[in-house]
């Protein structure tokens, strides 16, 4: 079920690639690989949904419906395993100032999903309804150079 027009999900959509960006250090096909629960290979909005939920739910970890940036600096080192000189492209302080549509300084799972949704609308250049490991790849691919070169 859709909330909002396509243009609406596309506004901002980028902002829900960086707020991923620590959990797509497996951009592509392992991610997709993960999230296309079905073996169908592709990714569902549902799917996508249901992977996003579960980032999200692994980066809270006080469980308090909300995400900071010290939460997600820890599940980032977490993921990486300690693995020494990778850092973020993006800080996590950066992308929650893109996502906090509240102003409160954290990401409530709401806008965690309204920036997911708005995420998968973009990466699904076919307009198919699903997702592709190149488009996962694609996605992420232009939305880090994108983030790069902003001010």
């Amino acid at each position: 079920m859709k909330t909002g027009t396509r243009s609406d999900m596309r506004m901002g959509l980028w902002l829900g690639v960086l707020l991923l960006a620590p959990a797509a250090v497996m951009a592509g096909d392992d991610k997709a690989k993960l999230m296309d629960t079905d073996g169908d290979g592709m990714v569902s909005s549902a799917e996508h949904a249901a992977g996003a939920k579960t980032m999200f739910t692994q980066m809270d970890a006080n469980s308090d419906g909300k995400v900071t940036a010290a939460e997600m600096d820890a599940r980032h080192a977490a993921k990486m395993g300690g693995k020494s000189g990778d850092k973020m492209k993006v800080s996590s302080a950066d992308k929650i100032r893109k996502l906090d549509t509240d102003g409160d300084g954290a990401i409530s799972a709401a806008e965690h999903d309204a920036g997911s949704a708005q995420m998968f609308t973009k990466m699904d250049t076919n307009g198919d309804g699903n997702l592709t490991a190149a488009e996962m790849k694609a996605g992420h691919d232009k939305e880090m150079r994108s983030a790069k070169s902003s001010p």
